[in-house]
Order: C-alpha cells, then structure tokens, then sequence
C-alpha cells in the first residue's frame, strides 16, 4: 500500500503544476492517485487546483463510491475508477481542461486522433519510435456519466490505448505509474494537442 501522505503531498503538487499552465482553470479539472486494489484519492468537486490542501482529497472505492459523504468527490470519479482498474500500471491520473485540449477535440467530437511522425510521442509508456501511430479515442462528452462510462470502459476493454483519452469539447484524461510518468503524460498529449491545432491552421 502506498504512504498515504505521500500521495497527497503528490496531487497537491500535481495541482500546482497544471494550475501553473493554465491547464486548469477556475474550478475544472480533477486529479487522483491510487492508495490500492481497493482505495483511490480524489480531489473534491468544486476547489481550485493551484490551491489545494489535504482537505480538499478525499478516499473513494474501486468503483468510485466515497467513504466520507460529508464531502463530494468529482462528478468524473468513476472514469478515474474505470482507468485504474484497466491498468495495473496507473498510479495517478490527471484530467486537464486546457485551451487546446478542448478547442481541437470539438472538431473531432467522437472517434479517435492519430499521431504519428511526431518525436513527442516517445513521450508515451511503450512508443519507441516516431514512425508509430499513436490513437487516442475521443468520446463524444456527456452529463450522463454512467452512459459515458459505460463507453469508456467498452473502449478500454476491446482495444490497448495509448495512457489517455479525450472528452470532446471537455478536456484530457492521462495517467501514469509514477508522478513523473503521468506528468511526462499530460505534458506530451498538451503538447501534440496544440500542434495539430497549429497544423490545422496552416493548412487553412
């Protein structure tokens, strides 16, 4: 089992650093880390990201449920929950709402963005060369979570991924084994986000 304290110190940091790229603004976003098989750590709905304090994570279950309902976790826990039981290698997970995570993503809205070509991908857990296409699934976003869960989960289910995904018009899931790993993550999807943006562009 991981040091508890640790792992809030993690996404307490974890905050800073995506609040500190406008990655997160006002309240949006979320991030967790995984205690064990059983217990996630969340951040609770509704607090600024470059401002957290142990107060605002809270413990969730496997499947998301909270064991203090004093205190609301975010409305995505269950994507957190879904990832993490996908992939035994996940340690933490960042969702990002950034300029061009959303801005791209809506002229695609569901299916999937391919990369290739791209050095950045090496990036990724796995991607050793620049000549693999990397896919990344995008779905289509939605209030109804259970629904989106359920979509998520056939996606993950069926076919391996690249550590992220993609709410169209929404934001960016990335995750990693370590803080370095899931922050070298959201760094290269935000990265190659804004070069296809930019790509797209100069096509005009």
């Amino acid at each position: 089992m991981a040091d508890i304290q640790q792992l809030k110190h993690d996404v307490i940091e974890i905050g800073r650093w995506v609040d500190s790229r406008n990655w997160c603004p006002a309240t949006s976003g979320n991030l967790s880390a995984k205690i064990d098989e059983s217990r996630i750590l969340i951040t609770v709905s509704g607090h600024a990201k470059g401002a957290l304090t142990e107060q605002d994570l809270m413990e969730v279950d496997a499947e998301g449920q909270p064991f203090n309902n004093e205190k609301q976790p975010s409305a995505e826990t269950l994507l957190h929950a879904l990832i993490y039981g996908h992939d035994p290698q996940a340690g933490y997970v960042i969702h990002t709402h950034s300029i061009f995570g959303t801005v791209f993503s809506r002229a695609i809205w569901q299916g999937e963005i391919r990369f290739k070509n791209y050095e950045m991908q090496k990036a990724f857990r796995g991607v050793t060369s620049h000549e693999q296409e990397v896919v990344v699934p995008v779905f289509a976003n939605s209030q109804d979570m259970m629904a989106l869960a359920k979509e998520v989960n056939a996606y993950l289910t069926q076919k391996p991924v690249c550590p992220a995904f993609i709410l169209a018009g929404h934001g960016i899931y990335t995750w990693g084994n370590t803080v370095a790993e899931v922050r070298r993550h959201s760094e290269a999807m935000e990265f190659l986000m804004e070069c296809e943006y930019q790509s797209c562009l100069l096509l005009k």
